[in-house]
């Protein structure tokens, strides 16, 4: 079986994102839709990692924006990287044969499959092809190692 971690901030919204959820940023249906191209097109469940498992009426949204059919949500591990909780996750479910991340942050070991995206874009199309190539070809290579330091960049340091 094949598993997408899916985050939500930075991901299917973005700081251009004018669509509100409360006082948040809400999902933007454009890259909502190529979250859900990957889903079609590999047939993976998705495994909710985002902050946004914290909350029902979050999770309700992920729900009603992006897909209706979330396989599971990794755990909350107080003070840990995320990268940890997805390696969590995945100790209970050995019938995941491949699996991909994405997100924007870099919290993850390096042995983890990582699409990193961009908190001012969000998923763009060719995050979206590399991650159905990937999921696909059993013979496809991790993505590239990300930079350490985004904050930096940011920051303009």
């Amino acid at each position: 079986m094949k598993a997408l971690f899916l985050d939500i901030d930075g991901v299917v919204n973005s700081r251009r994102s004018s669509v509100r959820h409360g006082h948040l940023v809400g999902i933007d249906p454009t890259l909502a839709g190529r979250v859900r191209r990957v889903i079609a097109e590999t047939g993976c469940a998705v495994v909710l990692s985002s902050t946004w498992r914290l909350w029902e009426e979050n999770v309700a949204e992920v729900r009603a924006g992006v897909t209706s059919e979330l396989y599971g949500m990794t755990p909350s591990i107080p003070g840990s990287r995320r990268g940890t909780e997805v390696a969590s996750w995945l100790a209970d479910h050995p019938e995941v044969t491949r699996y991909a991340i994405v997100d924007d942050n870099a919290d993850f070991a390096r042995d983890q499959p990582l699409f990193q995206t961009s908190w001012e874009i969000g998923i763009t199309d060719e995050v979206a092809d590399a991650l159905i190539a990937y999921l696909n070809d059993e013979d496809a290579a991790m993505p590239a190692p990300r930079r350490r330091g985004w904050w930096r960049r940011f920051l303009g340091r």
